[in-house]
């Protein structure tokens, strides 16, 4: 009877904690920060439907926005500068990649963006293996922008 008590308590908090108001097809934003930290990842909460999360010096933003909307993973590429050739690095890095995005924001910043469509369910599993696959597209665009030499 106390473990029943302890556990309705215990899922009453997460519920009601900041953390718990965006889900993806049922899974939460708190199981996502749980998820992601058990993993070893800096996680923090950063808006009502973001979380931040620090790797090495990037921070990857996950968003989670409704019951059945995408989970977005953001990073914003603050040290790469692009000239001249820049929107033509970026078309061919676009048409190279076909789970990802690399486009410039609207304030001058490069941005990488991957999304996950939720609509049909997604799993914990599913997100924090798409977190990796994230990660590995900051690697490839950061190789392939150091290859280009001076874009």
């Amino acid at each position: 009877m106390i473990k029943v008590i302890i556990g309705a308590a215990a899922a009453l908090s997460l519920a009601f904690s900041p953390m718990s108001g965006a889900m993806a097809a049922g899974i939460t934003k708190a199981q996502i920060a749980q998820s992601l930290t058990a993993k070893g990842y800096a996680v923090q909460d950063f808006k009502p439907n973001m979380l931040a999360v620090v790797v090495g010096e990037h921070v990857v933003l996950v968003g989670v926005d409704g019951a059945d909307a995408d989970v977005s993973y953001i990073s914003y590429l603050n040290d790469v500068r692009l000239g001249d050739g820049g929107h033509k690095f970026l078309s061919k890095f676009n048409s190279e990649v076909k789970f990802g995005r690399a486009y410039i924001d609207r304030d001058g910043d490069v941005a990488l963006q991957m999304d996950r469509n939720s609509n049909g369910g997604v799993t914990v599993k599913n997100i924090e293996s798409d977190f990796e696959v994230f990660l590995l597209l900051i690697s490839k665009f950061l190789s392939d922008y150091q290859s280009q030499g001076s874009v």
